[in-house]
């Protein structure tokens, strides 16, 4: 691919999350029908692939800096320079495996969550008198994947919290902060999808729409109280 069509493709994507995250209605009311295997699984792709990206540069310099700083502990001047070749090469290599093992993290992680979460909410609305179609429902859901890019900010908060020796209590307030607000839009997000794709009242909308919502906070105390302890030697 050229580097304009990657430009391009990352212009659309971004026009796209600009819709999503601040003219949801709008977005959801004029959204083309299309098969959800078209642009919608494009866009979630690829905003699969950028959260691993910024994943990958997260477990780079936490992880393998470290390492190299090690291995070359006490090489400087002229054996620094004929190594660093060799070292530029292993870091490009180190870097894209974890990137590509990320990436596929990513992309199964996504898709299965909101294809379980549209299939969902597209049986409870049915069984309600809802009228959609569970391809828009999967169309939409995928795009309502924008707001899970707030999954980035957790990498960021772990590297700003780790070289500023802001200690873990203080990355764990924030990811939990991060957490909440990213449920809170979901649920009005999802509320929205709901009512425009099955033309159910608001309050239907907004029961079934917190289902999965309370499914969601309820996997994050259990995530908080088992498994957010497990990251503090990368933020500490």
């Amino acid at each position: 691919m050229t580097n304009e069509g990657i430009i391009g493709k990352l212009k659309w994507f971004y026009d796209k999350w600009f819709e999503v995250m601040l003219r949801p209605i709008y977005f959801f009311t004029v959204m083309k029908e299309e098969s959800w295997q078209d642009d919608s699984l494009s866009f979630l792709l690829a905003s699969a692939w950028i959260s691993a990206f910024f994943a990958s540069i997260m477990l780079f310099i936490v992880s393998y800096v470290p390492i190299g700083q090690y291995m070359i502990a006490g090489i400087a001047g002229f054996k620094f320079l004929v190594i660093l070749p060799v070292l530029c090469v292993l870091a490009f290599n180190f870097f894209m495996i974890t990137f590509l093992i990320m990436g596929g993290m990513m992309v199964c992680g996504f898709f299965v969550a909101q294809a379980i979460c549209a299939l969902f909410i597209h049986s409870v609305a049915s069984l309600w008198q809802g009228k959609g179609e569970l391809n828009r429902m999967l169309q939409s859901m995928f795009y309502s994947n924008a707001a899970f890019m707030t999954v980035n900010l957790v990498f960021i908060l772990m590297l700003v919290v780790k070289f500023a020796g802001l200690g873990f209590p203080m990355f764990k307030v924030g990811y939990n902060l991060i957490y909440f607000l990213t449920l809170l839009f979901v649920y009005g997000l999802w509320s929205i999808i709901i009512r425009k794709n099955y033309d159910l009242p608001k309050w239907k909308s907004f029961i079934i729409a917190l289902i999965p919502i309370l499914v969601l906070l309820l996997f994050g105390l259990v995530f908080d109280k088992i498994a957010l302890s497990k990251f503090e030697p990368w933020v500490s």
